[in-house]
């Protein structure tokens, strides 16, 4: 994760709701290099301009918990709470295609990798009916990517070489989202996939 104290410069303002918890998966490092090195190429080839994420920071978001002005204890005992009712074998994504996606601010349109897999899908299913017995909001819609960078230019769907990792573990991630103009991950929790897990998907 990005360290905490890379962040003096250029200070936003302070969002109204700063704590924000979601939960994520992460890419092995040799895929997150990958991933790195496809939107590199993609934005020189293209003469995309654009503000990259860290390699460390590459993931892919399953639901968002909430947005807080302070993040409280009853929220994160939620989340653990809904995090441990998953019970799936590890499983295969691809990422097979890059893309854009509009945003309000016409200089920060985040440049994509798209992501393919049933049991990603069911993964993001089954923690919003978790979240959501234990009081937590969740998400239906849910389009699976990878954010590799930030820029003012749009481009449309196309196809890339496959990227294909195995996802073996999800993560809880808490941003400060004041610190930096991404903002400040840090880890609060991972949960294994089980490979006895009794799952076909």
């Amino acid at each position: 994760m990005q360290g905490a104290f890379d962040f003096y410069r250029d200070l936003p303002g302070r969002p109204k709701h700063p704590e924000r918890m979601f939960f994520a998966l992460f890419p092995d490092g040799e895929t997150a290099i990958l991933a790195e090195r496809c939107g590199q190429l993609f934005r020189s080839q293209h003469s995309l301009p654009g503000q990259p994420l860290l390699t460390e920071r590459l993931h892919i978001s399953l639901q968002m918990v909430g947005d807080y002005k302070r993040l409280r204890g009853k929220f994160l005992f939620a989340a653990r709470q809904a995090a441990q009712a998953i019970v799936m074998r590890p499983f295969e994504v691809t990422l097979s295609g890059i893309s854009t996606f509009d945003e309000t601010r016409p200089d920060w349109h985040p440049l994509v990798l798209l992501a393919e897999g049933h049991a990603l899908r069911d993964l993001q299913r089954r923690l919003g009916v978790a979240m959501n017995g234990i009081g937590l909001h969740s998400a239906d819609d849910f389009t699976p990517h990878m954010t590799l960078s930030y820029g003012p230019n749009t481009i449309r769907p196309r196809e890339i070489e496959p990227i294909r990792f195995v996802v073996r573990e999800f993560c809880l991630v808490h941003n400060e989202r004041w610190l930096g103009r991404l903002g400040t991950y840090h880890l609060l929790e991972r949960w294994p996939l089980m490979a006895s897990a009794n799952f076909t998907g």
